[in-house]
């Protein structure tokens, strides 16, 4: 690979880590502008003060001799002494103390014990070194004042005193404390950003994230001077060690979760021992300081694996992938630990290095106090970019989701109109041919009937005339031997041509006023009359207008009105010219009309009568989806007509294709 490409490829790695410098040292000029030295404070260092054995911490006055020079070297623990601090000459209307890192201990001002704090050993939780105090003093002030002391096991006194008046001192403490405080009220900031994102999400990354921001968080307050001013208390600071394994714990979660086919097996076996690391620490915190501080030290080999494991785990997914994620990842992994070398550099590592080299790296020394929380920060910030990155592609792709939703609705939508229109056009066209194709079934059946008609009146005037000339002829060979047969044969002629007539007559009409059909109960009435006045036979029914349903149209009305009139006519047949009675009832249900029709006493016509007179109303039933049947049952001969209460355009349409 040459070297233009190798630097190309790995632009986006360095564009990523001068962004976080540039990010850095902005934030730290910004907050140095607030971090100068308050010249109303005095500090009394230990190289002025001097001490001497006391008996006990229960020493009423300090010892007039035996006093020598300051050495922490030469204090033994839980031994009481006595320390003379000499005072400045200033002029302080509110004198106080800051004694910080502090044990059991009382301040004499003038011979007057001002304070007093006895060390509790039963408090496991108050073996902190990081505590302080104000105490007040006597305005003007003294020469000197004296202190009784009972150092711990594991803290002494420091040997810095603070000197000044109480509001110059919360101010000292204020800019001393501004960039942890800061950083620890940003990073919990985050850490409430996280949980919002994983309550909506349901996402582990942003439960990892969260983690690491509040443990970050969490101990750049705690241990800061002026926490104390709110909480006057060790008991918070106390657990700031037991935040390294929780937050090394969510970094390996998270990062778990980023690569999730990197190394799974490694991640996860180490996501559980440091949980498992975790809760011991924090127990340890609560109920052993011993087993605190043992767990504490034991963390550091085991940070350095979590360290190597990160990291290879990181650079891997930077060869595989070199997207934003992995990109911006290990830019803050980097970060995170430059600034951890030389926050190690600064603490513990000098004393190692020639005087020359600390002479090129003192520049060092003047960077912030606690520069872990500041690596802590570059590496959320970066976490931070990266879930920006995935929330950004996930609302891109939502934002895709949505777009071809429209338009999938928008293309369903138009489809669902033209079919719609189609839908409208075929049902119009369906209407238009459906009222043709009932106009014309009615018009068939109208001639058809017409046809009947006609050939109802050639059958009855051939009937009545070859009747009537045989009645004749029979008169005119009877008219010389018996004249009285004669005239009956005569009146008998003359009878059977009114007969012939009147059905003449009642044809012709029909055909004249074909409308009348369409007024049922009407026709029906005229039929039953007329079949009463010309051929005196009865119909016995009990129905009027109400009784037939509203939803007849013509077709079921004319094939009513050809049923009874034909059965009529079947019944006069059979009864050879003769009177007879008849009974109609009708009965409806929901769906259908049942119409009954009997000849009373009578024997069942022949099959030839049948079919000649009911095949073609029986076929016209069919055609609009009803029936017609003829039984005999004990009251006589009946027809049987059944008629859907429906429309009947599906039964037209099926008979007529």
């Amino acid at each position: 690979m040459s070297s233009a490409s190798f630097w190309g490829s790995r632009f986006p790695l360095y564009r990523a880590l001068a962004i976080l410098i540039v990010l850095l040292i902005g934030f730290g000029f910004t907050l140095s502008a607030f971090q100068r030295n308050n010249e109303l404070i005095f500090s009394l260092r230990g190289k002025d003060w001097q001490m001497a054995p006391a008996p006990s911490f229960s020493d009423a006055r300090p010892p007039e001799s035996g006093w020598q020079s300051y050495n922490t070297k030469e204090i033994r623990a839980e031994q009481a002494y006595w320390l003379r601090i000499p005072l400045p000459a200033a002029k302080l209307d509110d004198p106080h103390l800051q004694i910080r890192n502090f044990s059991s201990m009382k301040v004499y001002d003038r011979g007057t014990i001002h304070y007093e704090y006895a060390y509790n050993a039963a408090d496991k939780r108050t073996k902190n070194g990081f505590s302080w105090k104000f105490i007040p003093l006597s305005a003007p002030l003294s020469d000197e004042i004296y202190l009784l002391v009972q150092y711990s096991k594991h803290f002494p006194i420091d040997s810095r005193i603070g000197l000044g008046n109480k509001a110059d001192l919360l101010d000292a403490m204020f800019r001393y404390d501004i960039d942890n405080l800061v950083l620890g009220f940003l990073l919990l900031f985050c850490s409430l950003i996280g949980l919002g994102l994983f309550a909506s999400q349901r996402d582990a990354l942003y439960l990892y994230f969260s983690l690491l921001s509040f443990t970050g968080g969490f101990g750049a307050l705690v241990c800061n001077h002026l926490f104390m001013v709110l909480w006057n208390s060790p008991v918070p600071g106390h657990f700031q060690d037991a935040c390294m394994p929780v937050g090394a714990y969510a970094f390996i979660g998270a990062l778990s979760h980023l690569y999730p086919d990197i190394y799974r097996r490694v991640l996860r076996f180490f996501r559980r021992l440091l949980l498992l690391y975790s809760a011991l620490t924090i127990a340890s915190a609560l109920f052993s300081f011993a087993a605190y501080v043992q767990a504490v030290v034991a963390f550091a080999p085991l940070f350095l694996v979590v360290l190597s494991l990160a990291f290879w785990t990181m650079s891997t997914a930077y060869r595989a992938k070199q997207d934003v994620e992995s990109v911006w990842i290990l830019a803050g992994f980097l970060s995170l630990v430059t600034i951890t070398g030389i926050h190690m550099y600064r603490v513990a590592l000098y004393t190692f290095f020639p005087r020359e080299v600390n002479a090129l790296l003192r520049w060092m020394f003047e960077l912030p106090v606690d520069l872990l929380f500041w690596g802590l920060f570059a590496f959320v910030v970066c976490l931070i970019r990266v879930i920006v990155h995935r929330y950004t592609a996930m609302n891109r792709q939502l934002t895709e989701f949505n777009r071809s939703l429209e338009q999938a609705v928008q293309t369903r939508t138009a489809q669902l109109r033209e079919r719609k229109e189609q839908l409208e056009s075929a049902h119009e066209n369906l209407g238009a041919s459906i009222r043709e194709n009932a106009e014309a079934l009615a018009e068939a059946m109208r001639l058809e009937e017409r046809h009947r008609i006609t050939g109802s009146i050639h059958h009855t005037v051939g009937q009545t005339l070859s009747a009537t000339i045989v009645q004749l002829e029979a008169a005119k060979r009877l008219i010389e031997r018996d004249r009285l047969l004669a005239e009956e044969k005569l009146e008998s002629a003359q009878s059977l041509i009114r007969t012939g007539l009147e059905d003449i007559r009642r044809s012709v009409r029909i055909l004249r006023e074909d409308d009348s059909y369409y007024d049922l109960v009407g026709s029906l009435g005229a039929l039953f009359r007329d079949a009463e006045q010309s051929r005196g036979c009865i119909v016995e029914y009990d129905f009027n207008s109400d009784s037939l349903p509203d939803t007849l149209d013509t077709l079921q009305k004319r094939v009513v009105f050809q049923t009874l009139q034909q059965g009529i006519d079947l019944g006069v047949k059979m009864n050879r010219g003769r009177p007879c009675s008849f009974r109609l009832s009708v009965h409806m249900d929901a769906a259908w009309m049942n119409l009954r029709f009997v000849r009373l006493d009578a024997a069942p016509p022949s099959a030839a009568d049948l079919e000649f007179g009911l095949q073609t109303i029986a076929e016209r039933a069919e055609r609009i989806g009803g029936s017609l049947t003829s039984e005999t049952d004990r009251l006589g001969f009946a027809l049987k007509l059944s008629l859907p209460l429906v429309s009947h355009d599906s039964f037209d349409l099926h008979r007529l294709g």
